[in-house]
């Protein structure tokens, strides 16, 4: 429910909109930030930007992957095996994603206020 405060505050931000809606961490907002503003770049390179182990940056990139806020490529190597690199999803794409996650909870919360008297009662008896 914090989440919410902070987004009906006054001068909330894109990133709290992110936050509320996709229950992002700290550490979430950072690694899509770095990539923000450095483009494509592999595990280790975001990692070290941020000065976090990897796993920490992994365990971001792959739930910032999970929910379409971030890309992830595989690149094959020339000597074999391969690597992947992360890029941030577009900003117009970010925004029409949020925009449906917006009306989705609408909706829900639309439902439980026409059904709040009736499952009130149920709470009481």
């Amino acid at each position: 429910m914090e989440s919410m405060n902070q987004l009906t505050k006054k001068g909330a931000s894109c990133t709290d909109l992110l936050t509320c809606l996709y229950n992002l961490k700290p550490s979430d907002l950072e690694v899509l930030l770095a990539l923000a503003r450095n483009g494509t770049a592999t595990l280790d390179q975001i990692a070290k930007v941020l000065q976090k182990d990897r796993t920490s940056v992994h365990r971001c990139l792959s739930k910032l992957v999970s929910i379409n806020l971030v890309s992830k490529q595989s690149k094959s190597l020339k000597s074999g095996g391969y690597y992947h690199t992360y890029a941030m999803m577009d900003p117009a794409l970010i925004k029409k994603h949020a925009t449906e996650r917006v009306n989705e909870i609408t909706e829900s919360l639309q439902a439980l206020i026409d059904s709040f008297e009736s499952d009130f009662k149920k709470h009481l008896e």
